[in-house]
């Protein structure tokens, strides 16, 4: 059974020493200001990682979401087009049953045409 007690005492004297040895480091102020750089800039860096991160996700959220976008887009321009030109055949029946001619851009009639007839 292994007991704080049963260690022997070379190697708890070698323990001992580099525990005073560390103690005696961080007791130098140059020790001390390289400990702060060191956890300041792994924070600097954590806090610019999370924000890469962010910007990652919110960029492909942003591209899933305009390809659904432009897809549902695409499709309510399809269906306009064809109710576009769903209407204007429908105008033209109607001028064409009416006699007239009718432009199907501004619906104002055109000028009849004039066929051999001199005045």
């Amino acid at each position: 059974m292994f007991s704080p007690w049963s260690v022997p005492e070379k190697k708890l004297r070698k323990w001992m020493w580099i525990g005073l040895a560390v103690v005696a480091a961080l007791q130098f102020y140059y020790v001390q200001e390289m400990i702060v750089a060191f956890v300041v800039l792994g924070v600097l860096f954590a806090l610019i990682a999370g924000a890469g991160l962010l910007v990652f996700l919110v960029d492909r959220a942003s591209a899933r979401t305009l390809n659904c976008v432009e897809t549902s887009a695409l499709a309510f321009l399809r269906g306009g087009r064809q109710v576009g030109s769903f209407v204007g055949s429908l105008a033209a029946k109607r001028a064409a049953e009416r006699g007239a001619q009718v432009s199907l851009l501004n619906k104002t009639q055109l000028p009849r045409p004039r066929l051999g007839t001199a005045r």
